[in-house]
């Protein structure tokens, strides 16, 4: 991209004062407005996973770009464990869900707040007591905290890590740069 191209970035407000679940559940429902809910999460996820393990390679691609394709289980996979990301958990998904247990992987299921019950619901009709499911902003907020010790100083610190690392990842996977966010001045 030319340096004379200005890019539209999403902006995200930080609200020291929140729970780090809210300040990440706000930059989706950014996203959502845009109608990039699903590649913000996606890239949201990337860097949570980078940022709580640094020493791993975690894999940077576009979001359409289709994991199957890439012979990888999951859209990220550390360890033994298949992270999946998505913002509509269709129940066709769930087949490829029951292959990766079937191979011996563990299935994490991340989706947003709002689907949490009936992506749970679904995992227990499928596949009893054998997929996790947790909130995307749960998993990320409880990471930041987590790395971030709980202290609030340093907790802005690791939103910004965290916004840098995103930010750095959309930039090198992505041809559309609107889903990269401003960094708040207050972080």
């Amino acid at each position: 991209m030319s340096e004379t191209q200005t890019v539209m970035k999403m902006v995200m407000r930080y609200d020291p004062k929140l729970p780090s679940w809210h300040n990440i559940h706000n930059i989706l429902e950014e996203a959502r407005k845009i109608g990039k809910e699903g590649e913000v999460a996606h890239h949201l996820i990337g860097a949570s996973l980078q940022f709580a393990f640094p020493d791993f390679e975690i894999n940077n691609r576009s979001f359409n770009s289709e994991t199957d394709n890439l012979g990888k289980p999951g859209d990220y996979f550390i360890g033994d464990t298949a992270f999946y990301v998505t913002i509509a958990p269709l129940i066709t998904l769930f087949e490829r869900y029951l292959q990766n247990l079937q191979n011996g992987y563990r299935v994490f299921l991340l989706v947003p707040e709002r689907a949490v019950t009936g992506s749970r619901q679904n995992a227990e009709l499928m596949v009893p007591g054998r997929i996790a499911v947790e909130s995307i902003e749960s998993f990320i907020g409880q990471n930041i905290e987590e790395l971030s010790y709980f202290t609030r100083d340093k907790l802005k610190n690791g939103f910004r890590r965290l916004l840098e690392m995103y930010n750095d990842r959309v930039d090198a996977a992505e041809t559309d740069k609107s889903m990269l966010i401003e960094i708040p001045r207050n972080l």
